[in-house]
């Protein structure tokens, strides 16, 4: 099959194609475009999100991934780079605008008989939804109806829940993490660990329920979904307020350790 891949330019997005690649490269023809952000941009992010992003996307969008030599094989254990998929003849570009006359026509051009979206930041249109003949499905990093929207991994910590994990849906419209349910991972939350390394580890088990998901739509042509009567709770970004008390519970938003543990995937 022919997939097209909608994700975001940040650490995450990119360890969740890496194992993605691991098991499914080479099996489909796949492109990649690229959203620079996820939900609203604001001037007035707290601080403490500003740096959250610097972690999740300048540090190795702009430090490590350029630094990196001679990217090892996708075959090997060693993750790669975005630019490293363009080495092994994956197209990969960024994207502004999808729904536009020239994002679409950039879609109908690969012609994908899939849409596969993993924190991409953009909402789909039923322009670009119709266009793939199996659909559009997407990862979401939370449990849903009950966390939609972003960040929800810090959601379920402040609500001290014992499990958390993704949730795959089909995208049938613009709705925010609306949509069919096609399965729901959890697993256990490490409040010793930070929000960042939790919400990254979500993604061994959460990018297995998409290889499972194409290969069933592959051999079927379709795939078993449910649909869900609660609208849930939607999260923008949490309040200065909201992370002050993430804070005063004892809970860190990224620790360097996470640098550490994710770089040594690529080094």
């Amino acid at each position: 099959m022919k997939i097209l891949l909608l994700a975001n330019k940040d650490i995450a997005s990119n360890l969740a194609l890496n194992i993605l690649f691991r098991t499914m490269l080479g099996a489909h023809k796949f492109k990649i475009l690229l959203s620079s952000s996820v939900g609203k941009n604001s001037k007035s992010k707290p601080q403490s999100l500003v740096d959250l992003a610097f972690f999740e996307q300048d540090l190795f969008n702009k430090i490590l991934f350029p630094a990196l030599q001679n990217p090892p094989s996708l075959n090997s254990e060693k993750f790669q780079s975005f630019a490293g998929f363009k080495t092994k003849g994956i197209e990969v570009s960024d994207i502004h605008s999808i729904n536009c006359q020239t994002g679409i026509e950039k879609i109908k051009a690969f012609a994908p008989d899939l849409i596969v979206s993993i924190r991409f930041g953009l909402i789909l249109q039923s322009a670009v939804i119709a266009i793939p003949k199996f659909g559009v499905i997407n990862l979401h990093s939370g449990e849903l109806p009950t966390y939609r929207g972003v960040m929800a991994t810090l959601r379920a910590m402040q609500q001290n829940d014992t499990e958390y994990g993704t949730t795959l849906h089909y995208i049938n419209d613009s709705g925010i993490d609306s949509g069919e349910i096609i399965c729901i991972t959890k697993q256990v939350l490490d409040y010793q660990r930070s929000y960042l390394h939790n919400t990254l580890s979500l993604y061994e088990t959460g990018i297995k329920d998409v290889v499972n998901t194409i290969t069933e739509i592959e051999n079927t042509g379709k795939c078993s979904s449910y649909s869900v009567n609660s609208k849930g709770n939607y999260f923008s970004f949490p309040s200065e307020q909201e992370l002050n008390n993430f804070k005063q519970k004892g809970l860190t938003l990224y620790e360097y350790q996470d640098v550490i543990d994710i770089a040594q995937r690529y080094y």
